[in-house]
C-alpha cells in the first residue's frame, strides 16, 4: 500500500555516498589541464568506478608519458569497477576512505604531483560520524577550523592540497557551492594564497544530468606551502562539457582580465564585469547600511517531519473535527508575493493550498478529540511516527518551535528576494524563513526598504544555486544583507504593494532606489544602475543555467 504522508526526501544509496560520477570529457580535460611532466605522482582521492583513472591514463599515453597513479575508493563495489576498467595497469589501488588514507600518506610523508578527481558532494546530515571526526581532526591540524555544516567535498578539497608537493596541480569538479557558502571560506582563503594562478570554470548548462547542482572546474596550478599573495583568478564560462579544449581555453586566458580577491569576498562576484562589481563592493561597505541581522532575527520555519501529514488542507480539517487543535500557516512562497502578508493573501492560499498545521503543543492526551485520536492513529499506521524527526520527540505528534513571526523571507528565490510583513499573523513551515524583530521598527518599511538594488544584488553574491534557477539563502547569509534602512524616510507601502500585485519589479527598484539609494545616500544614478545591473547579471547567470 502507498502511504499517503509518503515522504519525498528518501535518501538514495547514491545520494548517501555522494556518488555522481563525472562525464567523460570533463575528466579527460582535466587531466589533459594537469597532466605536463615524466613520472609525476597522482593521486585520485574518490576515483568511483573509474572515468578519472581512465582519462589520466589515456591522456598520459597521447603525451607519451610514464605516471605513478594512486587510486582511493571507499565503495567496494565502485572499486572492484575501477580495477576491471584499468587494472592492467600499473596503478597502486587503496579500498578505504580518504580520511584514514590521508592519514597514513600523511605520516609517511608521501606527496603527489597532481590531484585529479570529482569529490563525493556529501550534505552534513548524510555525512558518517566516524569519517567526519577523522576529517575533522585533519583539518585541524593543518590549521583549519571546520564546521559541521559542511559538505564532505570541502574536507576532501582541503585535504588533497596539503599532500601536494611544491609546485603542484589541482584538477577537481567541485559543487559551485565553492564560490559562496559559508563553510569554504578557509578554503577559499587558502587556494588564493598557496598558488599562483587559479581557474575557475564554469558552465551555462547543468552538466551533471542526474542531480540539479551547478557545479564548477578548479583548476589551481603552483602549489606553495608557505602563505604567499593572493593570486590572480581567471574564469571562463562554457555552455557545456562539450565546449572543453585546453589549447583553445589557454587561450582565452592569456587575453582575460585577472579578477582579484580579498579575504573573505565571495567568489560569485567574479562574474561581475569589473566596474560592477567595485561599485557592489564599495557600497556593501557603506556605514549607513544596516544588516538585517542587525534588526531582525532570521530562523528556519517550521520543521515538522512530514508535512503531508501535520499540514492540514480543509477536507482533512473537517474530515477529523481537527479546527480547535491547528494554527493558520503558509507553507509556499508563491502565495506570498508582496511586501505585506494579509488576511486577503491568506484566504486566497487557502483556496489552492493546505494552510492549517497540526499544533498539539501544551494540550494533554486526556483532551484529544475522538477524531484527533483516529488522525494520529492513522500517523502511526503510515509509520509517520518512525520518521527521524518525528521518532526523537517526546511526543512524535507535538511539533516543537511553532510560533508566529514578524516577518517571513524567502529561503528559496526565483526572480527576487522579498521580506514580507507577517500581518495575517500566520506560522510557516521550513519552506520560508521567519523573521522575528529585535528593534522596535515598523515591519512594512523595513520589508519595502528591502526591495532595492544593493540588497537584490548583494543577496545573489551571497546565496547559493541550485539547479532549475534557484537561489538559496541560508539564516545566517540573509542576517548579513545589507539594507538602506532609515527610520526617517517614510516609503509608500500603497504604492509598492500595487506594482508587486502587477509584477512590475522594475517600477518598484525605480522608486526605492531614488528615495534611499540617491536621495538618503547619495548614490549617484550611474552607481544605483551598476548595482542594478549586477543584480540582473547574477539572476539571469543562474535562472539560465538548466
Amino acid at each position: 500500500m502507498t502511504s499517503i504522508f509518503k515522504s519525498k526526501n528518501t535518501a538514495t544509496k547514491q545520494k548517501l555516498r555522494g556518488g555522481y560520477y563525472t562525464p567523460k570529457k570533463i575528466a579527460h580535460y582535466l587531466s589533459d589541464w594537469s597532466l605536463r611532466n615524466n613520472n609525476e605522482r597522482i593521486i585520485e582521492p574518490s576515483c568511483g568506478d573509474g572515468n578519472f583513472i581512465e582519462s589520466a591514463l589515456e591522456v598520459a599515453d597521447a603525451k607519451g608519458l610514464e605516471i605513478d597513479l594512486l587510486a582511493v575508493e571507499i565503495d567496494t563495489e565502485e572499486y572492484k569497477k575501477a580495477q576491471i576498467r584499468n587494472g592492467h595497469r600499473n596503478i597502486t589501488w587503496v579500498n578505504e576512505d580518504f580520511f584514514r588514507a590521508y592519514g597514513e600518506l600523511k605520516s609517511n610523508d608521501e606527496k603527489f604531483d597532481v590531484v585529479l578527481g570529482n569529490p563525493p558532494f556529501i550534505r552534513f546530515q548524510y555525512f558518517d560520524d566516524e569519517s567526519r571526526d577523522i576529517a575533522f581532526g585533519h583539518l585541524r591540524d593543518v590549521g583549519y577550523k571546520p564546521t559541521k555544516l559542511a559538505n564532505s567535498w570541502a574536507a576532501f578539497v582541503q585535504l588533497s592540497i596539503e599532500l601536494l608537493n611544491d609546485g603542484g596541480r589541482l584538477g577537481m569538479v567541485i559543487p559551485a557551492e565553492l564560490l559562496q557558502v559559508k563553510y569554504a571560506t578557509e578554503l577559499r582563503e587558502r587556494i588564493v594564497k598557496h598558488f599562483d594562478h587559479v581557474i575557475l570554470v564554469t558552465f551555462k548548462k547543468l552538466v551533471f544530468p542526474d542531480i540539479q547542482q551547478e557545479v564548477v572546474l578548479l583548476l589551481a596550478e603552483g602549489k606553495h606551502s608557505k602563505e604567499g599573495n593572493i593570486c590572480d583568478v581567471h574564469t571562463i564560462e562554457v555552455h557545456d562539457e562539450s565546449d572543453l579544449d585546453t589549447e583553445i581555453l589557454e587561450k582565452v586566458i592569456k587575453h582575460a582580465e585577472a579578477k582579484h580577491t580579498r579575504a573573505g569576498m565571495k567568489w560569485t562576484s567574479f562574474f561581475l564585469p569589473e566596474k560592477c562589481f567595485g561599485v557592489l563592493d564599495y557600497w556593501q561597505k557603506n556605514s549607513k547600511l544596516t544588516s538585517l541581522g542587525d534588526l531582525a532575527s532570521v530562523d528556519v520555519g517550521i520543521v515538522t517531519g512530514r508535512n503531508k501529514f501535520f499540514v492540514l488542507d480543509d477536507e482533512i480539517l473537517h474530515k477529523y473535527n481537527l479546527k480547535d487543535y491547528c494554527t493558520p500557516m503558509v507553507g509556499r512562497t508563491s502565495a506570498i508575493n508582496r511586501s505585506s502578508f494579509n488576511n486577503d493573501l491568506f484566504k486566497k492560499a487557502k483556496e489552492k493550498y493546505p494552510s492549517y498545521l497540526l499544533d498539539l503543543k501544551n494540550i494533554d492526551e486526556k483532551d484529544f478529540s475522538t477524531g484527533l485520536k483516529e488522525y494520529i492513529s492513522l500517523g502511526e499506521q503510515e509509520g509517520v511516527n518512525t520518521g527521524y524527526k518525528c521518532r526523537v520527540r517526546k511526543r512524535w505528534y507535538e511539533v516543537p518551535s511553532i510560533y508566529i513571526s514578524d516577518g517571513f523571507l524567502f529561503r528559496q528565490i526565483h526572480k527576487y528576494p522579498l521580506l514580507v510583513s507577517n500581518d495575517a499573523k500566520v506560522a510557516c513551515t521550513d519552506t520560508i524563513h521567519r523573521v522575528r524583530l529585535l528593534k522596535d521598527v515598523n515591519m512594512q518599511q523595513l520589508c519595502a526598504a528591502f526591495i532595492n538594488s544593493l540588497t537584490f544584488a548583494w543577496s545573489e553574491v551571497c546565496g547559493r544555486s541550485y539547479g532549475g534557477g534557484v537561489l538559496e539563502l541560508e539564516t545566517k547569509e540573509s542576517e548579513e544583507l545589507p539594507i538602506p534602512f532609515f527610520e526617517d524616510v517614510v516609503l509608500d507601502v500603497e504604492k509598492i504593494e500595487q506594482l508587486l500585485s502587477e509584477n512590475n519589479i522594475d517600477a518598484v527598484l525605480e522608486y526605492v532606489d531614488g528615495k534611499l539609494l540617491i536621495e538618503k545616500m547619495g548614490m549617484s544614478k550611474e552607481d544605483v544602475q551598476s548595482l542594478r545591473e549586477s543584480w540582473v547579471i547574477l539572476r539571469d547567470r543562474r535562472i539560465n543555467r538548466k
